[in-house]
């Protein structure tokens, strides 16, 4: 097998690492193309996103916000302070929880733009997509690209042996089937092969078909280019038995009093999915407690909090749902846990990513 590489994108060659007769392999180096500016633009992307100022300003605003709210709080229980006091302090540790989200989501659309320009970096290196040799070089550095191949690389590991069989052998010869392919001098001797394919449709002015098999050649002794005679043996390859496919216990399903929602656990203690219940199939309500976390926000109406879990998921939480009724009405879940000390490893890690959330044991 032959690919003449080319380049996706139009530019100057900067370099060409290869030259005819090299060995190469896969995903290696083999040219780039000038890129300045795509260099320019990925450092910039890179610092950009590395800057987390804002969202550590907010933090220790949020986290102020709320021990003022607390100390409020209890003044306004002891009737020691006004309610308007206590709803401004509220009011503000609110604002400054959504500027924190809105800073982590500027942070994360900055995390975006470094990916893209990354991957526009990248479009300027050119790799080999195979193991081979490099057969021809078109393109030396300083000419344009211009859709045209920059080398072309033989496979040699598998070698590919061409044969033009009879018609009266359509039939005879699987896939699979071994044979014995003897090149012609220098290299000679006998070699094993498999047939890989059969080609149903005949040449009507040969009358003759083509046969496509496979050598290993893991060390290069055999040259391709060379004609050869190929003996079919009345053997198959031998292959590995399948394994036995272990199919996992189906999950058990929990039900929920007051919210629709359900949990798919499998053995593991770490593993746990929420997802909406499922009528059609049958639940049983656990003996033992579970936990269920939901954001601490106060009964959002139900587009507000749908919008809310969007942003969730694109934080990469995707196991949020939002609660349709019942006393959590507004809220949204954020998993179900059937182990306390899972349960509150993830919401300290809910809480190192800014998201303000409760536990409620079930």
């Amino acid at each position: 097998m032959t690919v003449e590489l080319s380049s996706r994108i139009d530019g100057i060659l900067e370099a060409v690492s290869v030259d005819v007769g090299d060995s190469i392999v896969r995903n290696q180096v083999v040219a780039k193309l000038e890129s300045e500016v795509e260099q320019a633009a990925l450092e910039y992307a890179r610092a950009k996103a590395s800057i987390d100022s804002d969202v550590r300003l907010q933090e220790v605003s949020l986290a102020y916000g709320r021990r003022q709210l607390n100390r409020i709080k209890e003044l306004h229980e002891k009737k020691l302070s006004s309610f308007q006091d206590y709803d401004k302090v509220d009011t503000e540790t609110r604002l400054t929880r959504y500027k924190l989200a809105q800073a982590k989501e500027i942070k994360y659309l900055a995390e975006l733009d470094l990916k893209q320009a990354e991957a526009l970096y990248n479009r300027h290196t050119i790799r080999s997509p195979i193991d081979g040799i490099v057969v021809d070089r078109y393109l030396n550095p300083g000419e344009s690209v211009e859709e045209r191949p920059i080398v072309k690389i033989a496979q040699v590991n598998p070698l590919r042996v061409e044969v033009v069989a009879p018609v009266s052998l359509l039939g005879k010869i699987k896939l699979g089937q071994l044979a014995m392919v003897s090149p012609e001098k220098p290299v000679g001797g006998s070699h094993q092969a498999v047939v890989k394919i059969v080609d149903p449709i005949l040449d009507a002015a040969s009358g003759t078909f083509r046969i496509r098999l496979e050598i290993p050649n893991e060390n290069s002794k055999l040259t391709s280019g060379l004609r050869c005679q190929v003996r079919f043996l009345d053997k198959m390859v031998q292959r590995q038995p399948a394994l036995p496919k272990v199919e996992k216990e189906a999950p058990a399903r929990m039900q929920q009093a007051d919210e629709e929602t359900a949990v798919s656990a499998n053995n593991s203690d770490d593993a746990v999915v929420s997802q909406p219940l499922n009528p059609a199939v049958n639940t049983i309500r656990a003996s033992n407690p579970y936990f269920l976390i939901v954001t601490n926000d106060s009964h959002l109406p139900l587009r507000k909090a749908e919008h809310q879990a969007a942003v969730l998921n694109q934080k990469g939480l995707k196991d949020t749902w939002v609660i349709p009724k019942g006393s959590l009405k507004g809220h949204i879940s954020l998993g179900y846990f059937n182990n306390r000390r899972i349960a509150d490893n993830y919401y300290k890690k809910l809480t190192e990513m800014g998201i303000d959330a409760r536990i409620i044991e079930q």
